[in-house]
């Protein structure tokens, strides 16, 4: 079903709606024509620059609240077709300096979620995810694999059906706020020293158009207790910075600072863990990895055992055929120097 059909009428509720991806949600779903879309978030002043930008728009609404905060979520989240869950903590270093916090947010937030759903019949619930859950070496991590846990979790519920939940995983989406991209933009047009934690260092990336494409398409395909990523390219950081340099016209031999590898940081991250390899299959671009209690188990995990060394290898961000290539880097650099809101 196209997504044009698939939205018109729907009434949609964003969580964590003023972050880099709830906008990006909310500047999607508009020209899909929803019935109704309500922004849910903790912060004021980006509610307030959302009215502003989309004064215009008369079908959406604007809420404060908390996912940490179980009545706000019920009340807000009642008469809903579809909820898209953004609302998070992701900074790994933060994660490790006070994760008191990230477990409220990302784990009790996401137990609050899934317990609003339920009670207000939401069919469709999508929550949002990223590598860093697999074999999570970070509490940020940590709580991301949680919260895919308790969201995957919801087949086994025989009580609550007619409500699913989806989970889609993401890699380092390009210019959301505090990644890569913005950082090394600002430190170059700063005359500043580029910071770099290790050299050797891989990352996955993903445009904010394919994130997008990700999360429509799993909501309007994706099964009950699905996790959904999509086929990402990876890339050195190092090669990064120095594609940064040659399209901002600076010298290669700009100044760059080593900082170390931080605290529950990662060299390489990975799309799926290796035990989930029996449950996940290829579809229209994505990998699609089925929860525990899926009637295909037997077969996928036979599946599973004739995989290849290189087929495994393939979800793993240091896997060389995994690299993009400089036009496919450069396109993604050039797509971000050119939204800049400057």
């Amino acid at each position: 079903m196209k997504q044009q059909h698939f939205f018109r009428n729907k009434k949609v509720i964003i969580l964590g709606g003023t972050g880099s991806i709830g906008s990006y949600i909310l500047k999607s779903l508009i020209p899909l024509k929803p019935k109704f879309i309500r922004i849910f978030s903790r912060d004021e002043y980006k509610q307030h620059k959302l009215r502003y930008l989309y004064m215009d728009e008369k079908n959406i609404d604007y809420m404060l609240g908390d996912i940490g905060d179980i009545d706000s979520l019920i009340t807000s989240t009642s008469d809903f077709d579809i909820i898209f869950h953004c609302a998070a903590l992701k900074h790994v270093s933060i994660s490790e300096e006070m994760p008191e916090v990230f477990i409220k947010t990302n784990v009790i937030g996401s137990l609050n979620v899934k317990k609003a759903a339920i009670l207000n019949k939401i069919p469709i619930t999508v929550s949002i995810s990223s590598d860093k859950a697999v074999d999570p070496t970070n509490v940020m991590g940590l709580t991301k694999s949680l919260q895919e846990k308790i969201f995957s979790s919801h087949s086994l519920k025989a009580e609550s059906q007619g409500v699913k939940f989806i989970t889609v995983r993401f890699g380092n989406v390009i210019g959301t706020h505090g990644s890569l991209f913005p950082i090394l933009y600002n430190q170059i047009k700063g005359n500043k020293p580029i910071t770099i934690t290790h050299p050797e260092m891989t990352r996955f990336l993903m445009s904010p158009k394919e994130a997008i494409d990700l999360i429509f398409w799993a909501t309007i395909n994706g099964k009950d207790g699905e996790i959904v990523i999509k086929k990402m390219k990876s890339t050195k950081i190092i090669t990064i910075i120095n594609e940064f340099l040659e399209l901002m016209k600076k010298k290669k031999s700009w100044p760059i600072r080593p900082i170390g590898v931080r605290v529950g940081e990662k060299i390489h991250e990975s799309l799926i863990t290796e035990d989930n390899l029996y449950r996940t299959k290829e579809k229209n671009g994505y990998y699609v990895v089925s929860p525990y209690t899926s009637v295909d188990i037997i077969e996928d995990k036979m599946i599973a055992r004739k995989t290849s060394i290189e087929e495994r290898n393939k979800f793993l961000s240091n896997f060389s055929k995994n690299f993009l290539s400089k036009k496919e880097l450069d396109n993604y650099i050039m797509e971000y120097l050119k939204n800049l809101d400057l």
